[in-house]
């Protein structure tokens, strides 16, 4: 069954200097209700910015480890998390997600590139 809800997270350096990768999360649909009703549409503007700042504040200590994981960082690396505005489409029947917890999965996409300024 597909998720309710995707955001994706761009994975990088605290100095903003290096990506390492990308995260996309799915929620499930009555946790995306519930964050909705919370921070209800902006109007024209669409989704409220808080919705995904949400979901990003969401992920556990458990959950950010298996990114690093997966990203294949040091273990005492702490990456931050960007909110990106468009989420790559996946097709959840074809792309199984790298892992799942506490009912969201999580779908990683590693690139260790400098970032260009």
């Amino acid at each position: 069954m597909p998720s309710a809800h995707k955001t994706e997270l761009r994975v990088e350096s605290i100095s903003g200097e290096m990506l390492f990768g990308f995260v996309v999360v799915a929620i499930p649909e009555s946790q995306f209700l519930e964050l909705k009703a919370k921070f209800p549409d902006e109007g024209f503007k669409g989704q409220n910015p808080k919705v995904k700042e949400a979901v990003k504040q969401g992920i556990t200590k458990e959950e950010r480890e298996q990114i690093i994981e997966h990203l294949r960082l040091r273990h005492d690396t702490e990456p931050k998390f960007e909110c990106e505005t468009i989420v790559r489409y996946l097709d959840e029947g074809k792309e199984k997600p790298t892992f799942e917890s506490n009912g969201k999965k999580f779908w990683i996409f590693r690139r260790e590139i400098p970032i260009q300024s």
